[in-house]
């Protein structure tokens, strides 16, 4: 039973019986309520805030992974971020000022050399928030069939694409979408990686995986499963491009106040910061 409780909310029980037992022990020496209250709010507050900043900090290790390094990504190969090339116009804009769009995609298979696209996924981020129904979703026919494996994985069948589009014709239809917006991503190298095959993206990028890396590189899991949760998000239709894209956008946000107190402030630090993570994933070696 214990293992269904949130860790979230074993901290918070723990602060809950914590308060509790101080108040308890100081009852004993009090018989004025309010002088007593008046006593222990400090306290009360101190023990929240202690609790806070550990579950800010803490997390659950990973045991295969060493020396506090995240798990392995589905690509170590970050070339298609272009973290490398610098952007005069938005370097210096700090991140809540951007116009974003998050993107998510899914494939016949995890082999980005040879596998394809299947379905586009996005929404808009303006001025730091979510727009409400500004998005995009699209299926896209591969023109192979799709293995039982991968239909298991996010549950596009050959029916539900049969009659859609190329993959080429849907990645103009996002590129139009997406105008000169920054392309933001959990682990988004993958998705690029499949949408230059069929076309040459040139938007500005970033990939929140290792901008939590940058963020809080004492954890160990930064799967976009333990973000959620860290950040107390709920995944909606998880392994749908849409879904996926919109629980990577809400984390983005959230991951925006702790960049900006490891000192990535600007669209120009991000860069940098994803560009020391890549480098920190790379030594553990190229994935299987």
């Amino acid at each position: 039973m214990l293992h269904r409780i949130k860790l979230s909310h074993l901290f918070l029980m723990a602060a809950m019986v914590t308060i509790a037992l101080a108040t308890g022990g100081a009852w004993q020496f009090s018989e004025d309520i309010e002088a007593l209250a008046r006593a222990l709010a400090p306290a009360w507050i101190g023990i929240a805030l202690v609790y806070w900043v550990l579950w800010r900090q803490i997390t659950p290790a990973t045991p295969d992974t060493p020396n506090g390094l995240p798990p392995r990504p589905l690509t170590t190969d970050f070339a298609p971020l272009k973290l490398d090339m610098r952007y005069a116009d938005i370097a210096s804009l700090p991140l809540n000022r951007l116009e974003i769009v998050v993107v998510d995609t899914e494939t016949t298979g995890l082999n980005t050399r040879k596998d394809n696209l299947i379905q586009v996924g996005a929404v808009r981020i303006v001025d730091g928030k979510l727009l409400k129904g500004d998005s995009f979703e699209r299926l896209a026919n591969p023109g192979r069939p799709i293995p039982a494996n991968s239909q298991r994985f996010h549950g596009i069948t050959d029916e539900m694409v049969a009659h859609a589009p190329a993959g080429g014709e849907i990645l103009q239809e996002f590129l139009d979408y997406a105008g000169n917006a920054v392309l933001v991503g959990y682990n988004i190298a993958f998705d690029l990686a499949f949408m230059n095959r069929i076309g040459e993206i040139r938007n500005p990028t970033l990939d929140t995986m290792l901008l939590s890396v940058g963020a809080f590189p004492s954890r160990q899991d930064h799967s976009l499963e333990a973000l959620a949760d860290h950040f107390n998000e709920e995944i909606h239709s998880r392994h749908t491009a849409l879904g996926d894209a919109d629980a990577t956008a809400r984390i983005f946000l959230h991951l925006i106040p702790e960049l900006d107190r490891a000192g990535a402030r600007t669209f120009g630090d991000a860069q940098d910061l994803c560009a020391h993570s890549a480098d920190r994933i790379r030594s553990l070696g190229p994935c299987d």
